[in-house]
């Protein structure tokens, strides 16, 4: 179990492909800021998206893909200076359809520039760590023969067909196309890449991050981790603190929180069951280990995130 499939899998990414624009002539959409990942592919042409300030604008062009990193209004249009239409408006306007919404934006004359939209909702607070990293905007471009390419251009080919079964089929495109675009970008730039991501790149660190992630309620040493990683443990201890920037049973801990939090927040499982599925050995010894991770004991923390 690699990282980022973990993270996509307990983040229970919920996404959509929901339009697709031809835009002609002066045109300029606004987008809502309601996801927390917005996706925009262009298939056709070129154009500038910006977020807040219009003189931070990107220009865009075919083949690429626009990530917003939300909650933030975003914006897309043939330049930044010109107006933009909300998103909304144009979607009351448009024709009921039982497959992707298509939209005619613009004039009726001009060089076209096609994109689809699509948004994602994460659910929980592990899509922070998953998110970490990506700028507010961010665009990847696809190389030639490369798989995000390819997946875009079967994208593509679906998306004007109306056949039985479609929706499901450019969602699930989607999702394979926010994968390869999150790869893409993160691996592009390491520097800002969250921590484990830079780990899954050094072989012997990203063996024993998978093996964490794949058992969590193993009863982890640095011992156990470095034997995965096949390494010395002073090796692999100094390898992975100097990627993570956080010891390996550090991340073992902070990475048994986040999943305690998630199951605290979201299930009825009692303390003794959550503190089972973490391999700890006792509801007590859990309890502790929360405290004084948080501050607070387990019970009270599930309390307050619920109300909140």
């Amino acid at each position: 179990m690699d990282v980022l499939t973990d993270m996509l899998r307990r983040s229970r990414a919920r996404g959509a492909a929901f339009s697709l624009s031809t835009a002609r002539g002066e045109w300029g959409v606004q987008f809502p800021e309601a996801a927390q990942l917005a996706i925009h592919g262009i298939l056709g042409g070129e154009a500038f998206a910006w977020t807040e300030r219009p003189g931070e604008a990107r220009r865009v062009l075919a083949g690429d893909v626009v990530l917003i990193r939300g909650p933030s209004p975003h914006h897309m249009g043939h330049s930044p200076a010109g107006a933009v239409e909300p998103f909304g408006d144009m979607l009351a306007c448009a024709a009921p359809s039982g497959g992707a919404v298509r939209l005619e934006i613009g004039a009726d004359a001009g060089e076209p520039t096609t994109f689809f939209c699509g948004a994602y909702r994460f659910e929980g607070e592990l899509c922070a760590g998953l998110l970490a990293g990506l700028p507010t905007l961010t665009v990847v471009r696809s190389r030639a023969g490369s798989s995000l390419r390819s997946t875009l251009d079967v994208f593509v080919g679906e998306l004007p067909r109306d056949g039985p079964g479609q929706l499901a089929l450019l969602d699930s495109l989607l999702d394979v196309i926010l994968v390869q675009a999150l790869r893409e970008q993160l691996a592009a730039d390491l520097d800002a890449a969250p921590g484990w991501f830079r780990g899954m790149a050094d072989p012997g660190v990203g063996a024993a991050l998978r093996a964490v992630h794949t058992d969590p309620r193993r009863d982890w040493t640095v011992a156990g981790m470095a034997a995965e990683a096949s390494l010395s443990r002073a090796t692999f201890a100094r390898r992975f603190t100097g990627l993570l920037g956080l010891s390996p049973l550090a991340y073992v801990t902070d990475w048994r929180m986040a999943l305690a939090r998630e199951q605290l927040r979201a299930g009825d499982a009692s303390l003794a069951a959550v503190a089972h599925s973490l391999g700890y050995a006792s509801e007590f010894s859990f309890a502790a280990a929360f405290k004084r991770h948080h501050g607070v004991a387990p019970g009270r923390w599930r309390v307050g995130a619920r109300s909140a």
